[in-house]
Parts: C-alpha cells; sequence; structure tokens
C-alpha cells in the first residue's frame, strides 16, 4: 500500500526522530503490515478514530482496539516471539498517541510472556552447545565466542568485516580492541576479543580458507564479512535474522530454551559487573548511552579499559585458562606445595600456587594470602 504521500504518515515519522534508526524503521514496517491488514491508508485511519470516539457505542468506539488485537492474535498464532508482539503493539499504538487520539487498551491486551534472550546465557549452556556436533559447528564456534566476548549486538556482528580486526590479529595480539558505532543506538562501543574468541576466529578463517567438499576456497581479504554466508557459491553478508536463527537454534538443539544473541550480551555485562568494573565503563564497552551526570566523569582511555577488561577475562571465558579447544574437558586443579624460608622475616611459610580464581578463593578459606606472581603464576603463602 503506498503512503508516501499521507501528511498523517509523515507526522508521524517526523515524531519517530528520537528513537533510533533500527526502531524507527521497525515501527514504519510493522505499522504498514496493520494498514494492510485492516486496508485502510493512514489518512482515513486517524479520519475513522475521530468519528469513532464520538459514536456513543462503545463498541464502536473500541473498533481500532479491537482491530489491533486481532492483527496480534494472526502474529501470535504465526509463532511470533513475545517481545516481537510487544514492539508491534508499540508501533501502532504511538500513531495514534502522536495524532493525539490514543488507544484504549485493558489491562490484559499487552502481550506478556518470557521473550526470547530474556535469559541470560550461562557458561554451562555455552560449553553444551560447543560439544554438539552440527552442520554449522564450523561457525557456531567462533561466532558464540565472539559474541561471548565482545557483546555486540547481532546488527553489528554481520556489518563487520576481517579488515576491522586484521592488524592486531595478525600482530598475535593476545587481546583485540574494536571500536565501533552501533547499529541501533549509533553510540560508540569500545569493546573486546579475548583469547577464546581470537583462537576460535583463527580456526575459523583457516577452515574457510581450505574450502571442503561443497565449498570452495576462501581468499580472505580486509573486505572479507568476518562472519560468513554461502549463497549460490558467493561468499555473502550474512543477515540479520539468518545469524539470530543461527545461535537461537544452537541452544535449542541442546534443549536450553529462551536464549539468543542477547543473552550472551548479558552474560558479557553480568561478568564484568561481577569483575567489579565501574558501571560507566561497562557503559562504553557495551555502547550503552552515559547516564548524565557520569557523563563527564570516569571516562577511561582505551588502555584503562583493555586492562580492566584483561583482568576480568576470568570471569568472562567459558574454557579453563589455558584451554581453548572445546574438546578437552575442564582439568581438576592442582597445586604444588614448598617449604620455603624468608630470612627477612625470620618466618618459615607454605607456598601453593594457585591457577585460576576457583583455586584462589580455596586456598584464601584455608589460611593462605597472595605473596607474588612468577611468570603469570600467583603464588599464596601460609605461615607455619
Amino acid at each position: 500500500m503506498n503512503n508516501e504521500a499521507s501528511p498523517t504518515l509523515q507526522y508521524w515519522q517526523n515524531e519517530l526522530a528520537t528513537k533510533g534508526e533500527a526502531t524507527k524503521q521497525r515501527y514504519q514496517e510493522y505499522f504498514s503490515e496493520f494498514l494492510d491488514f485492516i486496508c485502510k491508508k493512514p489518512d482515513e485511519l486517524v479520519t475513522q478514530r475521530q468519528q469513532d470516539l464520538l459514536n456513543p457505542d462503545r463498541r464502536i468506539q473500541r473498533r481500532i482496539e479491537s482491530q489491533l488485537l486481532a492483527f496480534l492474535a494472526t502474529k501470535k498464532k504465526k509463532g511470533y516471539a513475545i517481545a516481537t508482539q510487544q514492539i508491534y503493539f508499540a508501533s501502532i499504538r504511538s500513531f495514534f498517541e502522536i495524532h493525539y487520539f490514543p488507544l484504549i487498551m485493558r489491562r490484559g491486551d499487552y502481550p506478556k510472556g518470557d521473550s526470547n534472550g530474556v535469559k541470560r546465557a550461562s557458561k554451562e549452556a555455552i560449553l553444551k552447545v560447543l560439544k554438539n556436533r552440527t552442520r554449522n559447528s564450523v561457525t557456531i564456534k567462533p561466532l558464540i565466542l565472539f559474541m561471548k566476548d565482545t557483546g555486540l549486538r547481532v546488527s553489528d556482528v554481520r556489518q563487520l568485516k576481517y579488515g576491522d580486526i586484521a592488524n592486531q590479529f595478525e600482530k598475535g595480539d593476545n587481546i583485540i580492541q574494536i571500536n565501533i558505532i552501533t547499529q541501533k543506538t549509533k553510540l560508540l562501543a569500545k569493546t573486546f576479543m579475548g583469547e577464546e574468541s581470537i583462537q576460535a576466529l583463527k580456526e575459523y578463517f583457516e577452515a574457510r580458507r581450505k574450502g571442503s567438499k561443497n565449498i570452495a576456497p576462501e581468499t580472505i581479504t580486509k573486505n572479507s564479512p568476518l562472519f560468513k554466508l554461502w549463497a549460490h557459491g558467493e561468499v555473502k553478508q550474512i543477515q540479520r535474522h539468518s545469524l539470530s536463527s543461527l545461535i537461537r537454534e544452537a541452544f535449542v538443539n541442546v534443549n536450553e530454551e529462551r536464549i539468543t544473541a542477547h543473552s550472551l550480551r548479558k552474560k558479557l555485562q553480568t561478568d564484568l559487573e561481577k569483575a567489579g568494573i565501574n558501571s560507566n565503563w561497562i557503559d562504553q564497552i557495551l555502547g550503552h548511552q552515559l547516564i548524565n551526570s557520569r557523563d563527564a566523569y570516569s571516562l577511561p582511555t582505551d588502555e584503562e579499559l583493555s586492562e580492566a577488561y584483561t583482568k576480568a577475562y576470568q570471569f568472562i571465558r567459558v574454557f579453563p585458562e589455558g584451554n581453548s579447544a572445546e574438546k578437552q574437558p575442564a582439568q581438576p586443579y592442582t597445586t604444588k606445595s614448598h617449604r620455603i624460608s624468608i630470612p627477612q622475616e625470620k618466618h618459615q611459610f607454605l607456598v601453593e600456587t594457585a591457577n585460576g580464581l576457583e583455586q584462589a578463593i580455596e586456598l584464601i578459606k584455608q589460611g593462605y594470602s597472595y605473596a607474588d606472581s612468577v611468570d603469570g603464576v600467583r603464588l599464596y603463602r601460609r605461615q607455619i
């Protein structure tokens, strides 16, 4: 239905200018579907609303509300997610609110239920997916580990090219910073790839270069998509819905319901909070809008963010430290005890090494305290 010349539609679109570009576009698409459903043009809809509200019959006054509920019922029947139904609901309501004829909905009219992505991804759920061998395993492993490490939205991940990480990746950096203006909010996110996603991408690029029985070897350039989709023998930029479905289905296949790409973003935020990172710094990493009262304060440098992220990685990782191969099971922590003498303190101490956070906590419970770090190994001691 062509509504380009509609004054009421233009007025509504102008009022949506404060919303993000992706949200604005989705509102317009969903409202257009509603117009097709009721076979009305925007101007006709506003006129009808005016006339309906003047009718003494309450059922006529609520005609558009009833049409909206019928429209949402078709989406529910088709299996649309609750979150999507809620956006349909909000987009259509906003049209009438902006024209000063708000819809009057009953308490139970708003679509309710647990949305996909409402559940935070756990380390255990991620490991279940990585151990489950499917035809998409080659892509699933680097994709999930990358999104787990970076917390980027699907709309941003699909836009990335190899050139966005190439310099740091080819230098062999242990942590790679990614600065990106997000598609949804147009805000700068300063996020990072850690050891696990870097290693997974190395394996992924190698597999793409080699090709397979059905897929030709690929020459990866700086313009190559970071995550690919093959279509008719050519590498294509992966579509948003394809990427989302790939992740959602990977978790469904291991009986982990309601976990989506957004669940991985939630995991990163929770892990950064566990690590005690300043909330303003977390907003910088995730590309959130900074709260006005904090905007001028605690603005970290890239080096400070990198250092904070590196320290937090013990919470972010899903494999044991030093092991990013999904086939290797987590090894139990082991310790080496030594009796040493520290002359300057005239005491003897029992010293043990801690290989990870869990072991460190256990040693502290036993009365040990942190003493030093040698070649990356943390030493804890207890006076004898």
